[in-house]
């Protein structure tokens, strides 16, 4: 199957704050992620995203309140019971680094998921464990490595599933690795931009930021191939 390789003429479709714009203009995001026992993969993502956007809110364990908060004055710090009320603030949002994989958030994923079609979500690590694949929507971004990949969609990690997995859940799918591929369900592309340096701790829960944060304002296929050059 080919796919079309994505060049860096992407980065000239990108959204331009204009000289006269103000805070909200600009694009609001929500991260939900963190836990008790991990606070760096909440951390990671939420630079990135604020280098990107007006505001980012963030919900997460209350032990991660205070260690968040020292990162930047600018972090909105919420506990997980306000996320559902967030959600229809932001124009996006990401969810699942470090989040516990338990009753819990797995309700909490499901339900941001299925009760906001209209906003643009990242799922990543933990929730792409824990979502229903039914519930994806065309708002819907899912960033697997191979292995997750195949525990949500129950496919090989091909090139030819990343497209038939976009178009049977209508979801835009980016599967990392070496080389990424990303559908949307109707076109295959392919970035060859990989490289070791990937394998590090954090590197994806940073990738998953900046595509949050690109996807406040920018459409998500656009967003995901941008980050593929990133990366």
């Amino acid at each position: 199957m080919n796919c079309k390789k994505t060049t860096r003429n992407i980065f000239h479709h990108l959204f331009e704050a204009s000289a006269g714009s103000h805070k909200y203009q600009n694009g609001l995001t929500l991260i939900i992620a963190g836990s008790k026992q991990y606070h760096g993969s909440l951390v990671f993502a939420a630079v990135c995203a604020s280098r990107l956007v007006d505001l980012v809110f963030i919900c997460t364990a209350k032990e991660n309140f205070q260690i968040v908060k020292k990162y930047s004055p600018v972090f909105i710090v919420h506990p997980y019971s306000d996320a559902k009320k967030l959600a229809k603030k932001v124009d996006s949002i990401l969810i699942g680094p470090g989040i516990d994989a338990n009753k819990a958030m797995k309700k909490l994923v499901n339900e941001i998921v299925s009760r906001n079609k209209n906003k643009k979500i990242v799922l990543d690590a933990t929730a792409l464990r824990l979502v229903n694949p039914v519930r994806l929507h065309a708002n819907c971004c899912v960033s697997p490595h191979a292995k997750e990949f195949t525990a949500l969609f129950k496919l090989l990690a091909t090139k030819e599933n990343v497209l038939r997995a976009a178009k049977k859940f209508n979801c835009i799918v980016v599967l990392k690795g070496k080389v990424d591929y990303i559908s949307e369900g109707k076109r295959l592309f392919c970035n060859f931009s990989g490289n070791a340096g990937m394998t590090k701790g954090g590197t994806g829960d940073t990738l998953a930021g900046l595509l949050a944060g690109l996807a406040a304002k920018n459409s998500l296929l656009l967003s995901a191939h941008v980050v593929g050059w990133l990366a």
